[in-house]
């Protein structure tokens, strides 16, 4: 009986096998994701392990695994007190860097920051007006209103950098900063017009802090952070033709300017609802998305996540040091330092570096 011939199975095509250098850069990827998931978990447990009453970190994973294991007052420190403020850290530090990579994508230049950009200065305006100025608002308008002035202060800052045909960075730069010089007098204008309804808070505030955040201010930040993140990925395959130029996107379909608004109010929203709960902390959306871009690469599908869990991780560790480690090392426990402080010594120097790199394109 003669034996059937059996037809040589079809090669796969070039084009439909994953080539090494691709499989190389999703592994390379996948490491950074889960080295970042570990960084913001470590920072994590060393926030609620830190403070006046050290808590040995081994305690701390069994108060966050078995609440009852451990004492009452290890309950009330881990689950009251850090926990929420940990939470909201976390939170807001995402929000300011997925903030960050919307606003360079836009522009396209790593100078896309929601600080430098007026963005963050328009936010503070709002919710320091309605939380100081109509104290009978519920607290669930800061966030919106924040947003709202984060928006208008985006636009401000495009429509004062256009001129005719187009914008340049070097100029959506300077009216940022100028802008955001303007609005932070007239905020301070609005916190010193209410010194007598207790805004002596405030003013710590305008530095950007955590000072008094709880599990109230996670609630109200948590839906903000969530939708944003959301639309932030739902508009990444838009983002990447985007970063192709402005003729390439139109040639390939995109409505350029509806998605430069649609990334902008992306931005505002998460800036705003960040501000509106720990301030004007300044650069996390700046130095994030540059250290993201560098160890993922400029698709917006990957690098929107990175940024995330950095910006979180980032802001953490931040505070924890603002609150334990720099009061320690200048011998002033007694003193808590603003993050934004810490946020500002690091970011301010990348952000004049870039300039005098020249590297405000990208």
């Amino acid at each position: 009986m003669s034996s059937q011939t059996q037809p040589n199975p079809t090669p796969l095509s070039p084009l439909n096998t994953p080539s090494r250098a691709t499989k190389r850069r999703l592994a390379r990827r996948t490491v950074i994701v889960v080295l970042a998931v570990a960084l913001l978990a470590t920072a994590l447990v060393v926030a609620l392990g830190s403070g006046s009453q050290s808590i040995p970190y081994k305690t701390v994973l069994q108060a966050l695994l078995d609440r009852e294991s451990v004492k009452k007052s290890v309950q009330i420190i881990v689950h009251e007190v850090r926990l929420p403020r940990a939470m909201v850290g976390a939170l807001v530090g995402m929000n300011l860097a997925i903030s960050g990579v919307m606003l360079q994508g836009v522009v396209r230049s790593p100078l896309g920051d929601p600080y430098i950009l007026g963005v963050s200065a328009g936010a503070g305006l709002a919710a320091a007006f309605v939380t100081l100025r109509m104290p009978e608002a519920p607290p669930q308008v800061a966030p919106s209103a924040a947003f709202v002035g984060a928006l208008a202060g985006a636009l401000i800052v495009y429509a004062i950098a256009w001129d005719g045909s187009g914008v340049t960075t070097t100029r959506l730069a300077l009216a940022g900063v100028a802008l955001t010089t303007m609005i932070g007098a007239l905020t301070t204008t609005v916190v010193v017009m209410s010194v007598q309804g207790g805004a002596q808070i405030f003013f710590q505030w305008l530095v950007g802090g955590l000072y008094t955040v709880g599990w109230p201010e996670y609630h109200l930040v948590a839906p903000y952070a969530l939708l944003g993140f959301v639309l932030a990925m739902a508009l990444a395959r838009s983002a990447n033709v985007l970063a192709l130029g402005d003729e390439v996107a139109q040639g390939l379909g995109l409505n350029v300017e509806r998605t430069r608004f649609l990334m902008s109010a992306v931005a505002a929203l998460l800036a705003g609802s960040a501000v509106a709960v720990a301030g004007l902390i300044a650069f996390v959306g700046l130095l994030v998305p540059f250290i993201a871009r560098r160890l993922v690469g400029s698709d917006f599908r990957i690098l929107i996540p990175v940024s995330g869990l950095l910006g979180a991780a980032l802001l953490l560790w931040a505070d924890t040091a603002a609150r334990v480690g720099l009061p320690n090392l200048l011998g002033a426990q007694s003193v808590e330092f603003p993050v934004g402080i810490l946020t500002a010594a690091v970011g301010g120097p990348l952000f004049l570096w870039l300039v005098r790199a020249r590297r405000a394109q990208w």
